[in-house]
């Protein structure tokens, strides 16, 4: 384990470094005896329960190292002030220390549990009141303490909850495990309260500065990530594969620098900024592509001036929930403590916008609806989350459905993507990126052929995605061909060979054609739409029509016979 101002590592040996230390703080804690009280297998502890405790002090192992190595760092940050005085860290700073120990332990048991138990669904944290006289003990008194809590809240839900009554030994711990597993994790989004709005929130932006490595965890304040887990879930779309659409990449690259350049010290932009950039294009012009490489750049940008950075992805299946106003609540929490939170700046894309919200006009607007409505106005306008040059956030959509409202605050810096237009974009998005893996087996000299392909493109007028699928189909036809027995008795090079020499051959011709094919048939689609769209259309009327008549006659037989009741009545 090192400890130093330019980085915090904590590595654990095979074995730990105290595990047997850590294993009586748990028992002096009282949780491994809450444990055996609720589920007492005949000879002691069940293995399920056993194996969480296991995990407890292993995390408490690591957990307790880290917040040693980083009360040494703050020590020798206060020592650098050059006073002979002894150093002494503040109760903020004790603070800290007690938060990222904590945090520390979380990240690596709630994992483990997970492993163990079904994962517990979660309304909301733990209550903060007190949590601050906890975290500002000595690491050892931090897991000492949360082990007692954990201990009696097991206790008082076995009290409250079936699942502690179960017929069975073994139900009885997977109940332990999941109430274990809830209790942390409520307790872990107490810590980040304090971490990402609260009072800790400058240290973590300072912590950010620096590396730190605990275990398998790497840290970019309080958030952290294992190196099997990517940085981002971003295709990896680089700037110089986006084709046409070069104005609104070109925005997105200044706005992703400026708001690197945000000064995370002093909490400020040396520029005033618009953080939102809105594209309007018809599906499958590289709307999403763009943003990719937007995002992309960003990251890479601020990973080579080492400032800390995340880029977010918005999804309908990460905020929207079937339960009342939950998706309004999901979407402020994405944006407060994940985007704005963060301990550095931020990055995100929400593709697809204009199907999140529905028009105010609408007149079956629901709760729910206004709700999200009311969040995202929060968002563009600046009172959910300053617009103080932290973040930038990349939406798009496909048609302008929304209100005007709604369209008034999105798209304030607006731009309409068209993708591929003219005739060099289409050969180069055809020629050198969708076909550069087969280019040897298509004629890719004849400038003048390829000229006649990208005017036959153009004149069809097909976007990206389309010129995709016809790329998709020309490879599929160029590699087309039987693997010989040979070919799985080789090695990978010779292998290259043989698919190079097996490999059909494409002319210019051939292209034509399947662009041709593929513009009939989709204009065969289409007319056949139409054409069932006009003759369900006509069915209707004719349908209401007729409805029509026979209410009509029917009315009138029912007067008809009400007159004739009327002559015969004396």
């Amino acid at each position: 384990m090192t400890a130093s101002r330019a980085a915090i590592l904590v590595s654990p040996p095979a074995g730990g470094f105290d595990r047997a230390g850590i294993r009586a703080l748990i028992q002096s804690g009282g949780l491994a005896g809450a444990l055996h009280k609720l589920a007492r297998a005949p000879f002691g502890h069940t293995v399920l329960t056993l194996r969480a405790l296991d995990a407890v002090i292993e995390a408490g192992d690591l957990a307790l190292q880290a917040g040693e190595a980083m009360h040494v760092a703050v020590l020798e940050d206060i020592a650098r002030t050059g006073t002979l005085a002894l150093p002494e860290p503040t109760a903020d700073q004790r603070l800290f220390i007690g938060a990222f120990c904590l945090t520390v332990f979380c990240d690596a048991l709630l994992p483990a549990l997970a492993a163990l138990a079904p994962t517990p669904q979660l309304t909301s944290d733990l209550e903060a009141d007190g949590i601050d006289g906890l975290l500002e003990q000595r690491p050892r008194v931090v897991l000492e303490k949360t082990a007692a809590l954990a201990g009696r809240y097991l206790e008082l839900q076995a009290q409250r909850q079936p699942g502690a009554q179960a017929p069975t030994v073994e139900e009885r711990a997977v109940f332990l495990v999941m109430t274990l597993h809830a209790f942390y994790a409520q307790l872990r989004g107490a810590v980040e309260r304090l971490t990402h709005i609260g009072r800790l929130r400058p240290f973590g932006i300072a912590l950010a500065q620096r590396k730190v490595l605990v275990g398998e965890r790497s840290y970019q304040g309080f958030a952290s990530r294992t190196s099997a887990e990517p940085a981002s879930d971003l295709k990896p779309v680089a700037i110089d594969s986006i084709v046409g659409n070069q104005e609104f990449l070109q925005a997105g690259l200044r706005l992703a620098r400026d708001v690197a350049a945000y000064d995370l010290e002093q909490r400020r932009s040396p520029k005033r900024l618009n953080p939102v950039l809105f594209g309007l294009g018809r599906p499958g012009c590289g709307k999403t592509l763009t943003a990719y490489a937007i995002a992309n750049y960003f990251l890479e940008y601020c990973r080579e001036r080492e400032v800390p950075a995340r880029f977010k992805v918005i999804r309908r299946t990460d905020w929207a929930s079937s339960y009342q106003n939950a998706s309004a609540a999901t979407l402020v929490k994405i944006f407060k403590e994940e985007v704005y939170g963060f301990d550095g700046v931020c990055g995100v894309y929400w593709p697809d916008i204009d199907t999140a919200f529905a028009s105010r006009s609408s007149g079956d607007l629901r709760s729910e609806e206004k709700n999200n409505l009311g969040a995202v106005f929060g968002i563009f306008d600046g009172t959910l989350i300053p617009k103080d040059g932290k973040w930038f956030m990349i939406c798009d959509a496909n048609y302008m459905q929304m209100d005007e409202a709604t369209r008034s605050r999105i798209a304030q810096n607006p731009f309409t993507v068209r993708g591929p237009t003219t005739v060099e974009d289409f050969v180069r998005l055809l020629r050198e990126i969708l076909l550069g893996d087969v280019r040897p087996f298509i004629s890719a000299d004849d400038e003048a052929g390829w000229r006649t392909i990208g005017e036959a493109l153009v004149a069809a007028d097909l976007s990206g995605r389309s010129v995709e699928s016809i790329a998709g189909n020309i490879r599929a036809y160029i590699q087309d061909f039987e693997y010989p027995p040979e070919y799985f008795k080789v090695g990978y090079e010779e292998r290259q060979r043989i698919i190079h020499r097996l490999s059909q051959r494409v002319s210019i011709a051939d292209v034509r054609k399947r662009i041709d094919d593929y513009v009939q048939f989709n204009r065969d689609a289409e007319e056949r739409e139409a054409r069932e769209r006009f003759d369900r259309e006509v069915t209707q009327m004719v349908e209401q029509l007729n409805a029509g008549r026979l209410a009509t006659k029917r009315a009138a037989e029912q007067a008809a016979r009400e007159i004739s009741g009327e002559e015969r009545s004396p």
